[in-house]
């Protein structure tokens, strides 16, 4: 296994990536010590199997891919789940005297001999990418599993308990309940999912996770468990087990692997028993770059010109969970710089970055956006970012903030960007100060990208055509793209999530019309003539360039056809 070229040469060469993109993705590494080949997938630029080629052509050991490899369950599971994650390989087989197995780059001379003294056989080496490492643990070592043998292991408890007559107490800490949460949590991780739905039924409770913005069904509880897997996260997250009616939140920090996660608990009573909802927050995550966010190339640089203006007022728009506290850190990561005094106001704080002043809101001792805001003003701060305006008197100190000197920048509930500057009015902001403050709004959504693993393009249907709004354009039939469904993707089609943008600048025209009490459509006419391209213009650019499907856009959107 002697050395060949760097990773990311070999991609340049085989013309898989551009110079440009190997510089973005070693600059994150270098912040974030992760593996390039890992980035460069999670990027969007490369599929796992790209990769696992180039690994191949490094160490002249060949790649199989996870499609192609037939996992013996019962073989694997003779190894234990630990051992596998600590040395990074995978068993496939046991062949003519010799084991077959796939081992995660980089591959050290140290780590196969210790392979080899565990599997007590000759070897026969393949390589395998990180994610597709991951996939098939998952895939052998699954919750369901996991699940069936502690509900298992917990009626055996409790049938021996009844038969000696032991106090029907069902004990929070007992191996089975804290194995069961742990699998939970771990797997959500796995499938990397932002929340945890633990939903109460009549006769089960309903494991849950949304992943990519999508609520999937994962497993179902028995009921006769339910109140000590709920009792077992409440005790993690410091809440109170005795209180079932009520509303409560906590929190605890989670160690999965090298990486520390932030879990948001919140729980409220049902009709069936306690609701729980879990929230997965990565702390070693880093910051996402501006360039990541899915900005078109035209959008892009507006954004980066409005956010180093000296003062004003950004505002970030779009439903729940629609990234918008994501685009306001990747601002605040540009924006940066010892020279200058940042403080934020979050509710919660959910990442932490070095340089910045970040203060927590907390009602009970009277902390909120408004009276938060107004102290922040004494602190000489040359940015303002607040979490979320959601009341007159916090609008009104950040568009004075915006006025005396500050730049501000937050979120703001609205459908659009030129909705934001009529719910602006409505909320009784006088239109001069609204055009003397406002720099800009952008809106945006999130839309599901299509694995690249399983990519395949498709000729357009007439009525997709008319709904893109291109039947004057088009002579030639129409190519779009989606998912067939892999392993990689848990057969979704789907890998991953970006942006869809809609960037308003607020200029001396759009200013005039403002002030004026000009019609919406009248300043989205004027913006459109000046170059603002809307949400549906946006969206239809990452449908064509397959990035994402029709269907997808359209879900998130909500265009309709001419």
């Amino acid at each position: 296994m002697r050395d060949k070229k760097p990773l990311g040469e070999y991609l340049i060469e085989l013309g898989l990536i551009t110079k440009e993109q190997l510089e973005k993705a070693l600059e994150e590494q270098k912040k974030t010590g992760a593996r390039l080949g890992q980035i460069l997938i999670e990027r969007g630029y490369v599929k796992p199997e790209d990769i696992g080629k180039v690994l191949e052509l490094q160490s002249e050991i060949p790649y199989i891919p996870l499609s192609e490899i037939r996992i013996d369950e019962k073989f694997v599971s003779t190894f234990s789940e630990g051992i596998l994650k600590r040395y990074k390989f995978l068993p496939i087989k046991r062949e003519g005297g010799m084991v077959h197995i796939a081992l995660v780059p980089p591959l050290d001379s140290a780590v196969v001999n210790e392979i080899r003294r565990i599997v007590r056989s000759p070897l026969k080496l393949f390589l395998i990418t990180e994610k597709e490492f991951n996939q098939a643990l998952s895939q052998v070592f699954s919750l369901d599993k996991t699940a069936k043998e502690v509900i298992q292991n917990f009626q055996t408890r409790k049938l021996v308990e009844t038969l000696v007559e032991a106090p029907p107490i069902i004990e929070v800490e007992e191996a089975p309940v804290v194995r069961l949460v742990s699998s939970i949590i771990n797997e959500a991780i796995m499938r990397n999912a932002s929340d945890i739905h633990l939903d109460p039924r009549e006769k089960e409770m309903k494991v849950r996770y949304r992943i990519d913005g999508m609520l999937f069904d994962i497993m179902d509880i028995p009921k006769e468990l339910q109140d000590a897997v709920v009792t077992r996260i409440k005790v993690m997250a410091g809440m109170d087990i005795a209180e079932k009616r009520r509303p409560q939140d906590g929190r605890t920090s989670y160690r999965y692997e090298n990486r520390i996660f932030d879990l948001r608990v919140a729980s409220i009573g049902t009709s069936h028993g306690e609701m729980i909802v879990i929230r997965l927050l990565d702390k070693t995550k880093v910051l996402i770059e501006l360039d990541r966010l899915g900005m078109s190339s035209q959008d892009l640089p507006i954004f980066e010109n409005l956010i180093r203006k000296p003062f004003g007022l950004i505002l970030v728009t779009g439903p729940t969970g629609s990234g918008k506290t994501t685009t306001l850190y990747a601002a605040l990561n540009v924006l940066n710089k010892p020279s200058v005094n940042i403080i934020t106001l979050e509710d919660p704080v959910e990442y932490e970055i070095t340089g910045i002043n970040q203060i927590q809101i907390q009602p009970r001792i009277n902390i909120d956006f408004a009276t938060g805001l107004r102290s922040i003003l004494r602190l000489d701060p040359n940015i303002i970012m607040v979490g979320e305006i959601r009341d007159t008197e916090t609008l009104n100190t950040s568009i004075e903030a915006a006025l005396t000197g500050h730049l501000v920048l937050s979120t703001f509930h609205a459908n659009d960007s030129i909705s934001a500057i009529a719910r602006l009015l409505q909320m009784g902001v006088e239109p001069f100060l609204i055009a003397s403050s406002l720099l800009g709004v952008v809106a945006q959504r999130l839309v599901r990208t299509i694995c690249l693993s399983c990519k395949e393009e498709y000729i357009a249907e007439k009525e997709e055509i008319q709904e893109l709004r291109l039947t004057k354009i088009l002579n030639d039939p129409l190519k779009l793209y989606r998912g067939k469904g892999c392993v990689l993707c848990n057969h979704t089609g789907f890998l991953g999530r970006t942006g869809v943008f809609e960037i308003l600048r607020v200029t001396r025209s759009i200013r005039d019309l403002i002030i004026n009490k000009a019609s919406l459509d009248e300043i989205r006419e004027k913006a459109e003539e000046e170059g603002m391209k809307t949400l549906f213009y946006n969206a239809r650019e990452k449908v064509l360039s397959g990035i994402t499907t029709f269907e997808e856009a359209k879900r998130v959107i909500h265009w309709e056809g001419d």
